[in-house]
């Protein structure tokens, strides 16, 4: 009977439209409002999707699985590579443990520095509260976000399936090298073989002493 509920029970999956999931209930209604409407403007300035989660319990999975599972398991994300970032604090263990994902283009804006320094600036304002935190992880987020790709990813591009990949760069240096030393050599061959004319500026060097006889001849 049980299995039968199982099979036939349908799962609610999440409104993707939902930017902020306090399963936690770290925040206010209000407070939910305003965090929505600041990740809506995110989403409609950089074209990445913005995800807030709280938690009590991360499914034995740990914060970081549970954190990636959230995202791709519920959908969220922009475009074909998925677009987005997701920031989550977990209390399954009655602090505070935290967790930022990125997906798609955003691995290439948020590099790990950058990623650092979104935390470092969240925990530096976890006094005022939850609230606080969230509004810093979007604010944080959205002046990297204005800088473009992270020069650490300038060599980087992801791939149609949201994969990391590194460019394929035209060995430009090598191709000038060979350009100039393969000529060289080849150059370097030829004179090497030709037995080339020397100058001479003796003008017994351009006689045949052997076909001219001399005559002495006296007169008195």
């Amino acid at each position: 009977i049980l299995l039968f509920f199982i099979i036939t029970v349908p799962v609610k999956a999440l409104d993707t439209s939902d930017k902020v999931h306090d399963n936690a209930d770290l925040l206010t209604d209000y407070e939910e409002e305003q965090l929505q409407k600041l990740a809506e403007e995110y989403i409609a300035k950089y074209e990445m999707d913005l995800v807030i989660v709280t938690t009590l319990y991360n499914d034995g999975k740990g914060t970081d699985l549970y954190a990636m599972d959230f995202y791709d398991d519920n959908g969220f994300g922009i475009g074909d590579t998925h677009d987005g970032i997701l920031f989550l604090i977990d209390r399954t263990y009655g602090y505070n443990d935290t967790y930022m994902v990125t997906t798609g283009h955003a691995i290439l804006v948020y590099d790990d520095a950058r990623i650092d320094n979104i935390l470092d600036d969240i925990y530096n304002v976890k006094d005022y509260g939850y609230y606080s935190m969230f509004e810093t992880f979007i604010s944080s987020s959205s002046s990297y976000a204005e800088l473009g790709v992270a020069p650490s990813n300038e060599d980087m591009y992801i791939d149609e399936n949201g994969d990391y990949r590194q460019k394929r760069m035209f060995p430009w240096l090598g191709a000038i090298i060979a350009s100039l030393a393969i000529p060289s050599i080849v150059v370097g061959i030829f004179i090497a073989k030709n037995k080339m004319v020397k100058k001479e500026t003796r003008a017994a060097a351009y006689l045949n002493q052997n076909s001219i006889n001399y005559s002495r001849k006296e007169d008195r």
